[in-house]
């Protein structure tokens, strides 16, 4: 039942965003679901590597991570933008005591405005909190309708 709730979350989360990848692991990092991201992308990449630095950092301090995948450290950016074609803007949310989320996409698709994060917080914890984790994508996103911004 876990599971399956955190997939039907993260399913909402990439409608909501229109993110390009998603992952949501479980409380002990393991993946429970993945979109446009597969295992051997996630074991052995950079990309990999990155993504579990952030899904660890959003569970243990508890809340959302917004980050990109070039410049973690601004004293550490680059004087060129000879890295931005592969600017992807990254979005990591706990979900309850479930599990997180990891959602990113391409910077030339925009960002993930902040208000939409915070409205999708919200919703984990209105479905949390009435115990309403049993619902599907569709209904999710239609409670995402009514949460205010």
């Amino acid at each position: 039942m876990n599971d399956l709730f955190l997939k039907n979350f993260m399913h909402t989360a990439k409608k909501v965003t229109h993110a390009e990848r998603c992952i949501a692991v479980n409380r002990n990092l393991e993946p429970i679901a993945m979109v446009n991201v597969d295992r051997a992308m996630l074991e052995t990449t950079a990309f990999g590597e990155f993504a579990m630095e952030c899904l660890r950092e959003a569970r243990d301090k508890g809340d959302v991570v917004i980050t990109n995948n070039v410049i973690t450290d601004p004293s550490e950016a680059p004087t060129t933008n000879t890295n931005f074609a592969n600017l992807r803007v990254v979005v990591v949310m706990p979900v309850g005591n479930y599990g997180i989320i990891y959602l990113d996409q391409h910077i030339r698709n925009g960002v993930i405005p902040k208000q939409m994060i915070e409205r999708l917080k919200r919703l984990a914890e209105h479905i949390t909190e009435n115990n309403l984790e049993q619902g599907s994508t569709e209904e999710f996103y239609k409670m995402f309708q009514t949460v205010k911004s």
